[in-house]
């Protein structure tokens, strides 16, 4: 195999089918990075996104239910909004009907721009209906109401038949992993962020560069002292039927830190930006107050106090990674990392054992 083969994107079939929730991930940004990027590959030939009826009026659902969200939370704040200079946006959300459109119209524009294929629905459900009552994927026994992801795939792997052809299935739902095989005509992947990489680089550059990340004492330091000093934990901070709140919790130490795999989003002239999910066991201390209560003897006030508790939990975390990287010799140049906006949750749900007893 040639140098210029081995560097070839490593995507087994161009047809991809992307589920509602994993649209819903990248937050319907037709426009940001993952799925513009979708465009840009479909534009040069190298992918076709296919879609069914059942995803589009999933999309459009659930575009008016967060425009509806996205209304009320901006006339909720509207007199902080308005300082801010916001009042045109609070005026165009009001009138619902014009802003479904516009959203309705941009989706119809990537539709478009990725040049959708439309994969007629399946007629005949006994197929379907079969699957449902032996609880075969993508139904199971915790998710027996699927029959949505259950025509379109039927429908999709009816189209494989038709077309002699494969499709990437791309879905972090279980069922619809269950769906796919590595024999086809349904492949799974994972996310978005997947279905990029392989379309960015050879699968010799991926587990070189995902190799050089792994073993990057640089890359792990880094990430732990970002994790450890600049990561904000976020937390539930009252149990009412317990009467004991979270008032403070930080995150104390940084045991240790894996690079579990890798997605290569882009790559110019031998930069690579990069998304790692990397596996952190972190040490979290957490302040919790206990509310004082009045019994019935003149003794029996007892004041409120605050325990100290820890929890050592694993975490995955999604950071971005832009490094100059040469495939040939394994040099590893990092010229950033960040981890944006993500953050650790904790709540008191998390403690089995009440450690404040």
């Amino acid at each position: 195999m040639t140098e210029s083969e081995n560097r070839r994107p490593h995507l087994r079939t161009k047809y991809i089918f992307v589920d509602t929730q994993a649209l819903r991930k990248a937050r319907f940004d037709w426009n940001g990075r993952s799925l513009s990027k979708l465009a840009e590959f479909a534009k040069q030939g190298q992918l076709r996104l296919l879609v069914t009826d059942i995803t589009v009026g999933e999309v459009k659902s659930q575009l008016r239910e967060l425009l509806a969200e996205a209304s009320s939370s901006l006339i909720k704040h509207g007199g902080i909004m308005d300082q801010l200079g916001a009042s045109a946006v609070i005026e165009n959300v009001r009138d619902q009907a014009t802003a479904l459109e516009t959203l309705e119209t941009a989706f119809d524009e990537f539709l478009k721009h990725t040049k959708s294929v439309n994969v007629p629905l399946i007629s005949d459900v006994k197929g379907v209906l079969e699957d449902y009552f032996a609880k075969r994927p993508p139904f199971s026994t915790k998710k027996k109401s699927e029959f949505p992801d259950a025509i379109s795939i039927a429908s999709i792997r009816s189209w494989c038949r038709q077309h002699n052809s494969t499709v990437y299935i791309v879905s972090d739902d279980p069922d619809l992993r269950e769906c796919c095989s590595e024999a086809g005509p349904l492949f799974h992947a994972e996310s978005i962020a997947e279905i990029i990489s392989q379309a960015t680089v050879s699968q010799e550059v991926h587990d070189a560069l995902e190799k050089a990340l792994r073993e990057s004492e640089y890359l792990s330091d880094r990430l732990a002292d970002k994790i450890k000093h600049d990561l904000d934990v976020e937390f539930s901070s009252y149990d009412r039927s317990e009467g004991v709140a979270i008032v403070a919790a930080r995150i104390d130490d940084v045991h240790s830190i894996n690079v579990i795999s890798l997605n290569v989003l882009e790559e110019q002239a031998g930069t690579f930006t990069c998304e790692p999910e990397i596996e952190v066991e972190i040490s979290l201390d957490i302040e919790i107050e206990i509310e004082g209560h009045h019994g019935y003897g003149p003794h029996d006030y007892e004041p409120t106090r605050r325990h100290r508790a820890s929890q050592t939990r694993l975490e995955l975390f999604y950071p971005e990674v832009i490094a100059r990287f040469e495939p040939s010799t394994g040099c590893l140049e990092f010229e950033s990392i960040s981890l944006g906006t993500q953050s650790v949750r904790v709540s008191m749900s998390d403690f089995e054992r009440r450690p404040y007893r």
